[in-house]
C-alpha cells in the first residue's frame, strides 16, 4: 500500500489522554453498527463455529480465559478475582461488550468473550494513527523482483501461490472527521480487519488499570504474569481441516502450510493480513534469504565438485605423497623414518606412521585448494549483494505495508514505560506530551546492563576453558590406568560434551532469565526499542555459546602447543593438539556436525514439540466428557500453544547463527549454503504449519522492519570476511603449500621438481630426537612393537633407537648436539610474511569491492522513490482543496489521485 496523510487536518483526540469513554460521542449512531450486524445473521455458520456472540451478531474479537477455584496468588495486595473484577469493570468503562462462558469441557475453564463496538473502535483507531484505505485511490497491484523475473519467463507461473491476490490501496491514518474518505466507512464489518479489531482490544487492555491506586497495575500482561488470566488470545479464523468450511486460515495451511507448496512462493500480503506485519515481515526475510542462498549453494557445490574431481590427481600431490607413504620399505630407515610422527599427547598418547592419514589427507583437499579461495570471495561478495539489496526488498515492503514511518510517527509508548516514568516532555515528532526518562538514568541502565552481559560471556569463556582442561587432565589420568588406555579417548570426549552441554544450557536459562529483567528494568520507550534491547543482549550470548568451539579450533587449538622438549601446558598439562589429519578438517567435522545436527534437531522440535504440547493439553477432553459436544472455537484455540513473547527472537535466532555458519568459514566448509538451503525450504514449512495449525493466533503487531538483526547481520557478514582470510591464510595450508612450490627452487631431500608440490610433506616436517618425547617410552610403544617386525631379534626399544628420532609438523632445525631443537626455519618467516600478506591483500580488496557494491546499490529503488514522492505531491494537492472546499467533497483530490493510479 501506498501511504497518503492528511497533514495538518486537526484531530479530535486530546495529545497524551485516553480516547473518549464510552458513551462520550454522540458523533456515531450505535444504532448503524446494530442495523449492519443484523444483516450479518447469514453468517450463520461463522456463529456455529464460535466466531460470534451467542446471537450470532457481535464478533469475538478477543477471549479471555481464567480458573475461578485457583485461589493462590502471587500478589499479597489484592486476590486474582478482585484484580479480575476490577480490570473487567474498566474494559466496560472503555466500551468493551462481554459474553461469559461458565461451561467447558475441561470443567474449570471459564471465558470471557470480548466484542468491539464500532464507534469504541473509530475512536482508538484515531488514537493509534491506523493505516486505513482510502476511498478514492483504487487499487494497485505490486510484484517483487523475483515475481517480475520470473513473469517474464513463464506465462503461467507455476511457482505463484493458488491464492486469490489482495487489491493494494493507498492509505492514510484515520481521522473521525474524515470518516467518509476511507473505504467502507458505511460498512462496520468490513471497515476493519480482524487482525485490526484484535489489535484495537489489545492496545486498551494494555491501558486498563487493575489497581486502585497502584498505576504500575495496568495491563493485561501483568494479569497474564500474576495468572489472573490463563490466556488471553484472538480467535483464529475457523477451522483448517478438511471437514471445516472454507475460510482465511484453512487457505493458509493449503496453500502455504503444507508440504505439497514446497516449491512456491508464500502469500506474504495474506501472511501480513492474517498475522500482522511484524510476523509477515519475518516470513519475507526468510523466503528473500532462502531465494539468495541458491546462487551460492551452486557455486560451493561447484567448488566441492572441483576439489572432489581432483582429489586423485597431481593437483592434490600431497594427498598422493601421503598414500604412498603407506607403501614404503619400513625396513628401510633413511626412507621410512621421516614419516614416523612424534605422539599428539603425553604418556597415552602413541609414536604414529604419517601414512596412516592417507583417507584425511584426501578429504582435506576437497576443503582445502585453490576454489576455497574464490569460493570465500564470492560468499563475501554475497553477503554484501544480500545486505543490500535486502533493504531494498524491505523499503518495498514497508511501504507496501503502511509501516514506512512507523517507529517515528505511528508507534505509541509501552503502557509499562508510561505507567513508571513520571518526567514529561514534548515528543518534537508528533507535538504530543508524553513520559520521558532522563538519558543520564537511560545511558547508565545500559552499561550497567552491558557490564553483565560481558560477565556472563566471560562466564562462558570461562565453561570453554575449563573443559579443555577436563578433557586434557581426564585423558592424561586414564591412561595412568592401562585397563583404561584403549576407551580413555572415548570417555574423555563424551564426558566433556555432556558437561559443555549442561553448563551451556544452565548458563543459557540463567541470561535469558537476567536478559528479560534487564531490559524491562532499562525501560525502553517503544516496544520496537525494547524487543532491540533484548534482541542485541541474547545474541551475544548465543553468539559466544555456538561459536566459541569453531572459533578456538580455527584460530587456537595446536598453535601454542609448542615443540618436543618445549611443550607448553595448562594447569600442569600439555596444551590439546589438533589430530592426526590436522586443523581444517577438524574445523570442517565440527561446522558439519553442529550445523547439519543443530538443523536436524531443531525442525524436530519444532515439528513434534507443539503437536506434543497441544496433545496434553487436550489430554482431558477425551470422548467420554465431551459426549457429543463439539469444541467451542475458543476451546479449540485455548488447547492450542502459544507463541512465547520473544517467540519471533528464537526463529530470527536460528537463521542468523546459520547464517554465520554460511558466511564466518565458509572457508572451511563450502557446502554450508547448500545444507542452509535444504533446511530452509523446509523450515518455511515448519513454521508455517506452526503458526496456522499448532499455535494460538497471535496479536498482529506491526513492526517497520527486521529491527536490530539487520546491523547484526551486517556484522557477522563484515566479520566473515577477517575468519575467511585468517582460516586461508592460518588454518588451511594453502599458503605454505604456495610458498613451497613457487618460493623453493631447488627441493630438498631430491624429492621434486621446480614449481610443483613433490616433496612437500616431507619438507612441512621436523625431526625431533626421541630423547625429546616426555612421558612416552618407546620400550612400552606398540609402534615400535609392531615396527620391529620388520627387524629379526631387535626389540622395541631397540627399533627405536636404530631411527633415533620422530617428526612433527613444524620448520624447526635440530641442533648441532643431536639432542635439541635450535632456531625456526628461514621457511617458516617467509611463509609467516605471505600470510600476513594474504590477509591484509584479502581484507583490503573485499572490503574495498564491498563498500563499492554499497555505494552503487541504492537502498531504495528508483520506482519506488518515485512513487513515494508522488504520494507526498498528492497529499499535498488534496490538503489545498480541502482547504479550499468547505464542503469537502473534492472532486479534484479523485482526479488528481487517480491519475497516480
Amino acid at each position: 500500500m501506498a501511504q497518503i496523510g492528511f497533514e495538518g487536518l486537526e484531530t479530535t483526540s486530546p495529545a497524551n489522554q485516553d480516547p473518549p469513554q464510552h458513551g462520550e460521542s454522540g458523533e456515531f449512531n450505535s444504532g448503524r453498527e446494530q442495523d449492519a450486524l443484523l444483516n450479518a445473521a447469514s453468517s450463520s455458520q461463522l456463529a456455529k463455529e464460535g466466531l460470534f456472540f451467542n446471537d450470532g451478531i457481535q464478533r469475538i474479537d478477543y477471549v479471555l480465559a481464567y480458573d475461578p477455584s485457583d485461589a493462590s496468588d502471587k500478589d499479597w495486595s489484592q486476590p486474582r478475582e478482585v484484580k479480575r473484577g476490577a480490570f473487567l469493570d474498566g474494559l466496560k468503562e472503555r466500551g468493551i461488550r462481554m459474553e461469559e462462558e461458565h461451561e467447558s469441557v475441561d470443567q474449570k475453564t471459564h471465558f470471557i468473550k470480548l466484542h468491539l463496538p464500532f464507534e469504541v473502535a473509530l475512536r482508538w483507531a484515531e488514537d493509534m494513527s491506523m493505516q486505513l484505505p482510502i476511498e478514492e485511490l483504487g487499487t494497485i497491484t505490486s510484484h517483487s523482483l523475483v515475481d517480475r523475473v520470473i513473469s517474464s519467463c513463464c506465462s503461467n507461473n507455476i511457482f505463484d501461490p493458488d491464492i486469490e491476490e489482495q487489491p493494494d490501496e493507498y492509505t492514510a491514518p484515520f481521522l473521525r472527521n474524515k470518516l467518509e474518505k476511507f473505504l467502507n466507512h458505511d460498512d462496520p464489518e468490513k471497515f476493519f480487519t480482524n487482525a485490526q479489531r484484535s489489535r484495537i482490544v489489545y492496545e486498551i487492555m494494555s491501558r486498563t488499570s487493575y489497581g486502585d491506586k497502584d498505576p504500575t497495575k495496568i495491563g493485561v500482561e501483568r494479569l497474564l504474569g500474576n495468572k489472573s488470566f490463563l490466556a488471553a488470545y484472538p480467535l483464529h479464523e475457523g477451522g483448517h481441516n478438511d471437514d471445516d468450511p472454507d475460510n482465511v486460515r484453512k487457505t493458509l495451511v493449503r496453500v502455504w502450510g503444507s508440504w505439497r507448496a514446497w516449491y512456491k512462493f508464500q502469500p506474504l500480503d495474506q501472511i501480513r493480513t492474517y498475522f500482522g506485519e511484524k510476523i509477515g515481515i519475518y516470513f519475507t526475510w526468510l523466503g528473500y534469504y532462502t531465494t539468495m542462498l541458491v546462487p551460492a549453494s551452486i557455486v560451493g557445490f561447484i567448488c566441492f565438485l572441483i576439489g572432489l574431481g581432483f582429489i586423485n590427481s597431481s593437483d592434490n600431490q600431497v594427498g598422493i605423497d601421503t598414500c604412498e607413504i603407506e607403501n614404503l620399505n619400513k625396513s628401510n630407515i633413511e626412507e621410512f623414518g621421516p614419516y614416523i610422527m612424534c605422539p599428539l599427547c603425553n604418556v597415552s598418547c602413541d609414536y604414529w606412521d604419517l601414512g596412516t592419514t592417507c583417507t584425511a589427507a584426501k578429504v582435506s583437499f576437497l576443503f582445502d585448494n585453490g576454489a576455497t579461495v574464490f569460493f570465500a570471495v564470492c560468499m563475501a561478495f554475497w553477503a554484501t549483494f544480500f545486505l543490500e539489496f535486502w533493504k531494498r526488498t524491505q523499503a518495498e515492503i514497508a511501504y507496501d505495508w503502511d509501516v514506512m514511518d512507523f517507529e517515528e510517527e505511528e508507534e505509541k509508548p509501552r503502557a509499562n514505560f508510561e505507567a513508571k516514568v513520571k518526567t514529561l516532555h514534548v515528543n518534537p515528532i508528533t507535538g504530543r506530551e508524553e513520559a520521558y526518562q532522563e538519558r543520564t538514568t537511560y545511558i547508565s541502565k545500559i552499561m550497567a546492563a552491558f557490564a553483565t552481559m560481558l560477565f556472563m560471556i566471560g562466564l562462558v569463556i570461562a565453561v570453554l576453558v575449563s573443559v579443555i582442561i577436563y578433557r586434557v587432565a581426564v585423558l592424561a589420568l586414564l591412561n595412568e590406568e592401562p585397563a583404561l588406555r584403549s576407551t580413555a579417548s572415548f570417555i574423555t570426549t563424551i564426558t566433556a560434551a555432556v558437561l559443555q552441554l549442561i553448563a551451556i544450557l544452565v548458563l543459557n536459562k540463567i541470561y535469558e532469565f537476567l536478559a528479560i529483567k534487564l531490559t524491562n528494568w532499562e525501560l525502553h520507550r517503544t516496544q520496537t526499542e525494547h524487543d532491540d534491547s533484548f534482541t542485541f543482549k541474547m545474541f551475544l550470548f548465543q553468539f559466544a555459546n555456538y561459536y566459541g568451539s569453531i572459533f578456538y579450533i580455527a584460530f587456537f587449538k595446536g598453535r601454542f602447543v609448542g615443540y618436543p622438549g618445549n611443550y607448553s601446558d595448562l594447569a600442569g598439562f600439555r596444551l590439546d593438539e589438533c589430530g592426526a589429519s590436522g586443523c581444517l578438517i577438524e574445523l570442517t567435522q565440527q561446522l558439519a556436525i553442529i550445523m547439519v545436527g543443530k538443523q536436524v534437531m531443531n525442525n524436530s522440535i519444532e515439528i513434534v514439540l507443539p503437536r506434543v504440547m497441544v496433545w496434553l493439553r487436550r489430554r482431558d477432553n477425551i470422548e467420554a466428557k465431551m459426549g457429543d459436544r463439539k469444541l467451542t472455537r475458543w476451546e479449540e484455540d485455548y488447547d492450542l500453544a502459544d507463541l512465547p513473547e520473544h517467540g519471533l527472537f528464537y526463529e530470527y535466532l536460528e537463521m542468523v547463527i546459520q547464517f554465520g555458519f554460511v558466511t564466518l568459514f565458509v572457508a572451511a566448509f563450502p557446502l554450508a549454503p547448500l545444507f542452509a538451503l535444504m533446511n530452509n525450504v523446509l523450515e518455511i514449512r515448519v513454521d508455517s504449519n506452526k503458526f496456522a495449525t499448532q499455535l494460538r493466533r497471535p496479536l498482529a503487531r506491526r513492526a517497520e522492519d527486521i529491527g536490530i538483526w539487520y546491523p547484526i547481520l551486517d556484522g557477522v557478514a563484515t566479520l566473515s570476511v577477517i575468519t575467511n582470510a585468517i582460516v586461508i591464510a592460518i588454518t588451511s595450508e594453502i599458503i605454505p603449500r604456495t610458498a613451497y612450490q613457487y618460493g623453493v627452487d631447488n627441493k630438498p631431500f631430491g624429492l621434486g621438481k621446480n614449481n610443483t608440490l613433490q616433496g612437500y610433506v616431507r619438507f612441512s616436517l621436523s625431526s625431533a630426537p626421541l630423547v625429546l618425547i616426555d612421558g612416552n617410552d618407546a620400550t612400552d610403544s606398540k609402534f615400535f612393537q609392531d615396527l620391529s617386525k620388520y627387524f629379526p631379534n631387535k626389540s622395541a626399544s631397540e627399533t627405536a633407537q636404530m631411527f633415533g628420532s620422530c617428526s612433527f609438523r613444524g620448520y624447526r632445525e635440530t641442533g648441532d648436539d643431536g639432542e635439541e631443537l635450535s632456531e625456526l626455519r628461514r621457511f617458516f618467516w617467509h611463509v609467516l610474511a605471505a600470510r600476513l600478506a594474504f590477509i591484509i591483500l584479502f581484507e583490503h580488496v573485499v572490503f574495498g569491492i564491498k563498500a563499492l557494491i554499497a555505494w552503487l546499490v541504492p537502498d531504495v529503488p528508483r520506482k519506488l522513490h518515485n512513487r513515494i514522492e508522488r504520494a507526498k505531491f498528492l497529499a499535498k494537492q488534496a490538503l489545498r482543496e480541502f482547504d479550499e472546499r468547505a464542503t469537502g467533497e473534492g472532486d479534484g483530490v479523485r482526479q488528481h489521485l487517480e491519475q497516480a493510479v
